[in-house]
């Protein structure tokens, strides 16, 4: 069990356009129960068991998925989950919350976790965010940036440029050279090519006092707005409070906005499997059925070659083409490939028939 003042802030406040239309905005991914009967948040959650108890276990989510949160997670206290009432990003996300822990405890550390990713096995990774959590005790100024091998040029993660060791005794922590979040493919084929690189998995930890001040230092204009909205947080102004201030903070994520930008940013390897589920063909691979070159999930028969199918609906679907993604639910057909854009595919939909996303 980690120390008194680690609290683990899980961000599930996005709408995870990128798996539209079996994600929703009414119902995003990380609520979905397409693994086994259980959702990704709920997995997260589980993989905390022995080593954060539910007491110290935030939820960091929009005011739209009270409801489907709540209902999810009836285990976690109702006064820890944390509502935006709008999206602005995670750097502003994850301000809100350092600010909330900051008012339980000056001292707290946070391992700030997504709910869209599968890391396995769950003793592994809590092995490494224990020994983060140590690191933070005696480097309370530092940043730390999990990371994962880099298996492929990747152009839709961050890139950790490997700097010098640490000198820690309890696992190993190296200095990050540089953070590139999402580079273009060639640079991201020149980082794998060079080597001592490694993926970015979007998990960190750190001193909520710390991360405040970075953020301090790389988006001064959040700081007042933090300040206010954490004096108001143990009154009854807070909702009214946040719900004037909050949606003036700035946007961006804090990959962009800190994370490339500070000199205090360290790495610690996750000495686990890590799959981030964040788009159709990473889905399909962990609960599609793989049928002749084809990655199935649901009721259908498919003819052709290296194609996609969800099938989210009791009626059964054929497919005869090669290629394909094709998402069927009782709500919307999608057909497209490997390579639509999703998320500006959803943006012009949510433009032309806004009631489908």
């Amino acid at each position: 069990m980690l120390s008194d003042n680690c609290y683990a802030v899980i961000m599930a406040g996005g709408a995870g356009t990128r798996l539209w239309p079996l994600s929703s905005r009414d119902k995003p991914k990380h609520f979905l129960k397409l693994f086994g009967g259980r959702s990704l948040i709920e997995m997260t959650v589980d993989k905390l068991q022995g080593q954060v108890p539910e007491e110290r276990i935030l939820i960091l989510t929009s005011v739209k998925y009270r409801e489907i949160a709540q209902s999810t997670l009836p285990q976690i206290p109702p006064e820890n989950f944390v509502y935006e009432p709008c999206l602005r990003d995670t750097a502003s996300a994850i301000g809100l919350a350092a600010t909330v822990l900051r008012t339980r405890c000056p001292a707290a550390t946070m391992i700030v976790l997504t709910a869209d990713q599968i890391i396995e096995p769950a003793d592994r990774f809590n092995t490494a965010i224990a020994g983060a959590a140590n690191f933070l005790e005696t480097h309370p100024d530092q940043l730390v940036a999990f990371g994962v091998e880099a298996v492929a040029p990747s152009t839709l993660v961050g890139w950790q440029k490997l700097g010098e060791a640490v000198d820690f005794p309890d696992c190993e922590v190296r200095r990050i050279a540089a953070f590139t979040e999402k580079p273009e493919r060639q640079l991201a084929q020149q980082y794998l090519d060079e080597g001592g690189y490694c993926w970015n998995s979007g998990q960190f930890a750190w001193k909520a006092e710390t991360i405040l001040r970075e953020i301090d230092a790389h988006l001064p204009e959040a700081t007042p707005l933090l300040a206010n909205i954490g004096q108001a947080w143990n009154t009854p102004a807070r909702d009214q409070v946040l719900g004037e201030l909050f949606p003036r903070m700035p946007k961006g994520s804090i990959d962009y906005k800190v994370m490339q930008k500070t000199s205090r940013a360290c790495s610690i390897l996750l000495p686990c499997s890590w799959q981030d589920m964040g788009t159709h063909a990473a889905l399909a691979e962990r609960i599609g059925t793989k049928r002749d070159d084809n990655f199935v999930a649901g009721p259908a028969l498919v003819l052709g070659k290296e194609n996609i199918v969800f099938a989210n609906t009791g009626q059964r679907v054929v497919v005869a083409s090669d290629q394909l993604m094709v998402v069927v639910t009782e709500d919307a057909v999608f057909v497209g490939d490997r390579n639509t854009d999703m998320k500006a595919l959803v943006e012009y939909v949510s433009e032309q028939t806004p009631e489908i996303v």
